[in-house]
């Protein structure tokens, strides 16, 4: 929205000028965009239909200052019988205003300061009837809208569309068809006016135009807004009655426009306002408590702080007591409902920058769970890899099967299937993940994403008439899709492979101590028909099969439209992963500091780490609590690539009596082991 500084003046005594009321706007939520001298651009809220016009502002800055409101002058209009007929047919409209004006003189014109109003949000002057609705849409934040009189056939009438009517909103090329139940102003014969979002070409004023019927009123934010989204039209009209316009304001936003046009515009009004539809303040009252107040803010505040600081914005505050009771005003109907949002508003006037701050209480948080824990060292591993966690659909399209070239007699050609989906794409539950893999690895290929490197946790479910729930079983499991190449951490370029996709699923296994391997494909898995026949495996766990991995067939990735792609596949039930899991319990930390010590040795080919840790864990006390690898060193030697390996060896000492000689003597006897057991084999310590 854009205003004038100086405008605003006219309807608040503001004492802050520059830079001062720049920073006053941003403060309250009024973002200042763009500042052009004395013009400037606020970004507003989308709930806040009531900050749309000068009054708005003005009464929003007031909350804050506390200074004093001016409203632009109005004619008192008094509701009567109006020379045209009224009917209204729709709740959508609670309240419809008619008033007639006939041209009865010379025009005096708008003032400067009414015209400055027009000029700061952009909007050129037309003619006195529409320049005065668009002033009084600015300053009040009503919508109104000027037919001319002549063109109207019988009476008014506030209805819904009917099925494929048609309407010729202003500025567009011809008519249009409306959407059945799209709120319209119509006569005897047409629409006239698309209600809250643009009138339309035959009823509009011209220069000739020598009377006008002024509507002024409330409509549905909700018709308002389809109304608007359907046609593709946005007015200033819609934008306000979209957000929730103020129901109490359509006599004065058309007395505002009936002021203007008489005072300055040589027109004249005939007869009485009409008025058709009842709407009543529902005086919604909040009850807070003046003690909970200052305690949600942290900020002191007494029965009369809190009362003077709401008043401000317009709201009603009764009561001396602990307990205040707060009548909300018809402009904020639509987004004041709860203590909390009183909360806020105290918050507002008192300023975010004058509240104390503070982190929010917390409780002992709780230990986690053993499914929790394995699920974070699983993640550790393929993070470390250079996974990401993705997030499929649980439904999919039909289509999606067939790209896969399920055939019906295929195990994973029955799914699960809605009966009521909005949407054909959503039409079947998943009972594969391989499909929405491949579906995502194509997704990322056509926007140049490469290497792709995915993993999810989810869920497939499988039609079983002997479920629990008479539908389907359900299978947790993870999974994750590698392709395309990139560098190891030793700067190692490599491929993604079916090699390189066993390794992760042993690193997990080893990270929580499981005995998962990989053995020969099973060619009656009910995945192996998608999976490369020459390169996939299966993945064991206790002698049952508890996953597969491999690269994608040729033939789907041709499906999808992979070119130069092979994608590497793998899956795993959760309840393997979660097989030997124990409960995490929280252990005391010792007093006394482990005591860790380095040992080098090099590895010729052939010779692998495990067989040096092993022989070092044998040799080693009970009190060396673990051994780790800490550095890789490769340098050749006599033309071998060989690798010097830097492992970490840990001792225990709870009771803080371990003596250094002890771990010294210790380390001697586990070197002298690993030399005599695999120095033929060319391992040495390395000094």
């Amino acid at each position: 929205m854009k205003i004038s500084t100086t405008t605003l003046r006219q309807y608040i005594q503001l004492a802050q000028e520059g830079r001062a009321l720049r920073d006053l706007l941003d403060d309250v939520g009024l973002e200042v965009k763009r500042q052009d001298g004395d013009r400037i651009t606020l970004e507003l809220l989308a709930n806040r239909g009531d900050h749309h016009c000068y009054l708005g502002v003005a009464r929003e800055l007031s909350g804050r200052t506390g200074a004093k409101l001016c409203g632009p002058i109005h004619a008192d209009l008094v509701a009567g019988e109006c020379p045209v007929a009224l009917r209204l047919e729709s709740d959508l409209c609670p309240i419809y205003t008619a008033t007639l004006l006939e041209r009865s003189g010379e025009a005096q014109g708008f003032s400067a300061d009414t015209l400055a109003v027009l000029a700061a949000a952009e909007i050129h002057s037309v003619s006195p009837p529409v320049d005065a609705t668009n002033v009084a849409n600015l300053e009040l934040g009503q919508p109104t809208h000027a037919f001319d009189a002549d063109t109207i056939s019988g009476g008014v009438v506030v209805r819904e569309s009917t099925k494929d009517e048609r309407a010729w909103p202003l500025f567009a090329e011809g008519p249009v068809t409306l959407p059945t139940g799209t709120l319209v102003i119509a006569d005897s014969e047409k629409v006239l006016a698309i209600a809250g979002v643009i009138g339309c070409e035959e009823s509009k004023t011209t220069e000739a135009t020598t009377r006008i019927l002024l509507e002024s009123a409330h409509f549905d934010p909700v018709a308002v807004r389809k109304a608007s989204r359907a046609l593709n039209i946005h007015t200033d009209s819609s934008a306000r009655f979209e957000r929730g316009s103020d129901p109490s304001l359509p006599l004065i936003g058309a007395g505002r426009v009936v002021h203007l046009l008489e005072a300055h515009a040589g027109w004249k009004r005939v007869g009485q306002t009409g008025v058709v539809g009842d709407w009543t303040d529902p005086a919604r009252t909040i009850q807070i408590d003046v003690v909970a107040a200052g305690a949600f803010l942290d900020h002191p505040l007494s029965t009369a702080d809190i009362s003077e600081r709401l008043e401000r914005y317009g709201f009603g505050v009764n009561g001396e007591g602990a307990t205040l009771r707060v009548r909300v005003p018809p402009h904020r109907l639509w987004d004041i409902e709860y203590p909390a949002d009183l909360y806020e508003e105290l918050a507002k006037s008192i300023g975010y920058n004058q509240l104390p701050e503070g982190l929010p209480p917390v409780e002992m948080g709780a230990v986690p769970s053993s499914t929790e824990v394995v699920k974070s060292k699983v993640e550790e591993v393929l993070l470390g890899a250079g996974f990401y966690e993705v997030f499929t659909n649980g439904f999919h399209a039909t289509n999606l099967r067939d790209r896969m070239g399920f055939e019906p007699n295929h195990p994973l050609w029955a799914h699960v299937e809605t009966t009521n989906a909005l949407d054909r794409g959503y039409g079947l539950v998943k009972n594969n993940a391989l499909a929405q893999a491949v579906e995502a690895v194509s997704a990322n290929r056509r926007v140049g994403v490469d290497p792709i490197r995915m993993y999810e946790w989810t869920r497939t479910f499988h039609p079983d008439a002997h479920a629990k729930n008479k539908v389907c079983t359900e299978r947790h499991l993870l999974w994750a899709m590698a392709t395309g190449s990139d560098k190891d951490w030793s700067g190692t370029t490599r491929s993604a492979d079916p090699w390189r996709m066993k390794g992760i699923v042993a690193e997990i296994a080893t990270t929580l101590g499981l005995s998962l391997t990989v053995g020969p494909a099973v060619q009656t898995a009910p995945l192996s028909s998608v999976l490369h026949p020459g390169r996939q495996a299966s993945i064991h766990s206790g002698g049952a099969i508890v996953g597969i991995l491999g690269e994608v067939h040729p033939a789907v990735c041709a499906a999808f439209k992979l070119k130069r792609c092979r994608p590497i596949y793998m899956e795993i039930d959760r309840t393997a992963l979660d097989a030997t899991r124990d409960q995490q319990r929280y252990q005391e930390r010792p007093i006394h500091q482990p005591i860790v010590r380095s040992l080098a040795f090099t590895l010729p080919p052939g010779v692998s780490a495990h067989d040096v840790t092993e022989r070092m864990r044998l040799a080693g006390p009970e009190w060396l609590d673990s051994v780790d690898i800490m550095d890789l060193f490769r340098h050749p030697e006599a033309g071998v690539d060989v690798r010097t390996l830097t492992f970490a060896l840990r001792f225990t000492n709870d009771t803080g009596t371990r003596s250094a000689d002890e771990v010294n003597n210790c380390c001697d006897t586990i070197i002298a082991e690993v030399e005599s057991s695999l120095g033929e084999r060319g391992v040495k310590l390395r000094r």
